[in-house]
């Protein structure tokens, strides 16, 4: 029999660093599949196997009528609110700005960018880590593998803010709207100047042999707006949390900056930024001996899972040791995050040039976000300064 949940909402502004992963280890005890009745009605699946099954799983589990509970009408995103067919037609849209080649070639640059960053907060003395650094690295991504103009990036988080502050269906199609104005200008832009970028690749780009409406247009700009910067901001505001927060985890790093990418993987794992993805049953589906009824809304706890015991052992600690590689930080199936391999690379080198520079430290208590957009969770304000010596050599 399924249990039901009420203390459970996914969208209150109530959740924090304090209450929210108890509840996700309430919620792995009380059953495979928990019904909420709360906006319209929803099922939530947290277990590793279970979640990852779903993902796996894109007949049953659709996508189509979109990836949050509830689900506005005009807010749906390229491609991830989509089923195949059309989804792998849309999804080739992305991988065009994103493929491995392009990420390889990325690096020298990316490694000079972070450099830039951490150096200009570290003669600041530190500051809010938040929009100093974590805001900072993916903006600027999103300005060289694009092409958005910077006075364009400057505003996405605004904008995105915007979208999700108040939670109504009308903030979110007025946020979307004023997206789309700022994104119109550089698109204007392209058209009359053609620079040779992915944006102006976009704008003469086919999907299942057709040239690619202005709609949908929009759809992939903001989808890379919004996807692209929100869930690197969390994770490198979370990475640095971690370790200003801990002493021994930054020095062990500090000894052998060559554990990096062990630190990226299990930060994803016990901290995901991107939290939960809704789904749609197209068929009655048994979850743990729960049958859940065609047609039903279900919540996919991503990062309950990745603190389930029966998958990872002393879950709620961070273990380099550990093999977190198979964690759902970035989904899994075909609406695994097409950016992964981008964020990998990006929090690997922020840890290898946070190397260079003397240990971080709190300077006063950080301030998380709630589950913003249903969805992502990190922090809003990180106060950090550094140990007073000057940069490695």
């Amino acid at each position: 029999m399924a249990s039901t949940i009420e203390g459970f909402d996914h969208l209150s502004p109530s959740w924090n660093d304090s209450t929210l992963w108890d509840a996700y280890e309430r919620m792995l005890s009380a059953g495979p599949a928990i019904y909420s009745p709360l906006h319209g009605g929803y099922w939530i699946i947290s277990r590793y196997s279970d979640v990852k099954a779903a993902l796996r799983d894109h007949e049953t589990f659709s996508s189509a009528s979109g990836h949050r509970i509830p689900m506005v009408d005009g807010m749906s995103s390229i491609p991830i609110d989509y089923d195949p067919p059309l989804h792998s037609h849309y999804r080739s849209l992305l991988t065009r700005a994103l493929t491995p080649d392009s990420i390889r070639d990325l690096q020298p640059w990316l490694t000079s960018m972070i450099s830039e960053v951490l150096a200009s907060f570290h003669q600041s003395g530190g500051g809010d880590a938040v929009a100093d650094v974590a805001l900072s690295i993916p903006l600027r991504v999103l300005t060289k593998i694009v092409g958005f103009s910077p006075a364009t990036v400057a505003r996405f988080r605004e904008l995105t803010e915007d979208i999700w502050r108040h939670g109504t269906a009308e903030s979110q199609l007025r946020g979307r709207a004023a997206l789309v104005e700022a994104v119109d200008r550089d698109i204007d832009e392209h058209r009359a100047r053609r620079p040779d970028d992915y944006l102006t690749w976009l704008l003469d780009a086919e999907v299942d042999g057709r040239p690619i409406d202005i709609g949908e247009i929009h759809s992939v700009l903001l989808t890379l707006a919004v996807a692209g910067h929100e869930t690197t901001l969390n994770s490198v505001g979370t990475l640095l949390y971690l370790l200003a927060s801990n002493s021994s985890l930054q020095e062990r790093l500090r000894t052998d900056p060559g554990v990096a990418p062990l630190y990226v993987e299990e930060m994803l794992r016990l901290r995901t930024p991107a939290q939960m993805f809704a789904r749609r049953t197209t068929r009655e589906v048994d979850v743990g001996g729960i049958t859940i009824p065609e047609g039903s809304w279900v919540l996919l706890l991503n990062a309950a899972a990745n603190r389930d015991f029966r998958q990872f052992e002393h879950p709620n600690e961070f273990d380099i040791h550990r093999s977190a590689r198979g964690h759902l930080a970035f989904g899994w199936g075909i609406h695994q995050c097409v950016g992964s391999a981008l964020a990998r690379s990006e929090l690997r080198i922020l840890l290898e040039t946070l190397c260079q520079y003397p240990p971080i430290t709190l300077a006063a208590d950080p301030t998380f976000t709630a589950i913003e957009a249903g969805t992502h969770f990190g922090l809003r304000k990180l106060p950090l300064s550094f140990a007073d010596s000057a940069p490695r050599s």
